[in-house]
């Protein structure tokens, strides 16, 4: 390879070099120019937005500066803004956004082939959505991508009917852990048009998940009427729906409650028996201290612990069996008995609790108490 063309390789790599350089060097400059220019019109929005809310300007003046934003800029201008502007100036507010073209294009992406314009669409239904968009939020809740399922939940805090919270009741269950809590507390808020579905759930649950999800939003809840919906749970065959039985029982203070804890206290499986343990503890059930105090003796050591924990939560008359106990004829008990009086207030509260577990992600001969 001779000299020339060493000299031209090097000359078309600088040349190369320099345009890329002066490229990077020109989105950067365009890029910022274009942000401010981004930062200045939404600075104009936010003013138009203050003085209409305070009755300075008019209507189409406002919807006039709001087209000026493209799509992503006046979505992430809303949604910051929702956090802002509550109650009625939100409400009134939204009543103007729907009139632009704006939302025109999210009831369009809504209904999009790509994913990624049906999320964009769900993210701007949550701050803007009303009942007439109910079927749009339904499909989206019934979506294929789960980034989508998951956001079209939140749209229940401005639509609410029962149908939406069938959906959502029927997607919880086949979500993680954490998601599945944050769904139900989504649910719980929305109580008048959740209570019918749940219930329908609670009677002709079909599936394990299925019941142990609508089980965690009758705990939740803790709604009254729904007790005489939860106690048939209590005698399942599976052992995962018994312990969710349990624990929602937990959440209602009445005798029929305690009848049902105190027959789960001779359940085969240990995992039953502490959380029907920890559950008489929660509603203060008196009436069960004497249960409480032969199941300390139990042999495993997960429903010694909660049954303990249950009769100290019971004040005097709980402490009172739990002083009773000598060495014989069980120094297992015992010992129990003597670790939980000699802990204090606030960590019998805290160790306590109302759930001995979680058995959401694991089968619960897999889990401790």
């Amino acid at each position: 390879m001779n000299a020339a063309v060493l000299a031209v390789i090097a000359i078309g790599q600088a040349v190369f070099i320099t345009l890329l350089l002066a490229l990077l060097v020109t989105r950067r400059v365009v890029g910022g120019l274009s942000r401010r220019r981004g930062l200045g019109k939404i600075e104009a929005c936010l003013d138009s937005v203050n003085l209409w809310l305070a009755g300075h300007a008019d209507q189409p003046a406002l919807i006039a500066d709001l087209e000026e934003l493209s799509f992503s800029e006046l979505s992430g201008f809303l949604q910051r803004l929702s956090l802002q502007v509550g109650g009625e100036d939100w409400e009134r507010l939204t009543e103007v956004v729907r009139k632009t073209s704006w939302f025109e294009e999210v009831r369009d992406r809504a209904v999009s082939r790509y994913w990624w314009r049906r999320l964009q669409a769900t993210q701007a239904l949550i701050a803007t959505a009303t009942p007439a968009e109910e079927p749009l939020v339904e499909a989206l809740i019934r979506d294929e991508q789960p980034a989508i399922q998951r956001a079209a939940v939140w749209c229940l805090r401005r639509v609410q009917s029962r149908r939406l919270s069938r959906a959502v009741l029927d997607l919880a269950g086949s979500q993680p852990r954490i998601l599945r809590r944050h769904i139900l507390e989504v649910l719980a808020e929305n109580r008048q048009q959740v209570l019918g579905p749940l219930v329908d759930s609670l009677a002709m649950g079909s599936s394990r998940d299925e019941l142990r999800t609508s089980l965690t939003l009758a705990e939740m809840m803790g709604v009254p009427s729904l007790l005489e919906h939860v106690l048939p749970h209590a005698s399942s065959e599976d052992l995962e729906v018994r312990i969710s039985a349990a624990r929602a029982l937990a959440a209602y203070p009445h005798p029929n409650s305690s009848r049902a804890l105190v027959g789960l206290l001779n359940d085969d499986a240990w995992q039953v028996r502490a959380q029907a343990a920890t559950g008489l503890g929660a509603i203060g059930a008196r009436e069960a201290a004497s249960n409480l105090d032969e199941a300390i003796t139990d042999p495993n050591w997960w429903v010694r612990l909660r049954s303990a924990l249950a009769l100290r939560r019971l004040g005097e008359p709980g402490v009172r069996l739990l002083e009773q106990r000598t060495p014989e004829p069980d120094a297992y008990a015992y010992e129990m008995a003597r670790y939980v009086l000699g802990l204090e207030t606030a960590a019998v509260a805290e160790y306590g609790g109302s759930h001995a577990i979680d058995f959401s992600e694991a089968l619960a001969s897999e889990q401790a108490a």
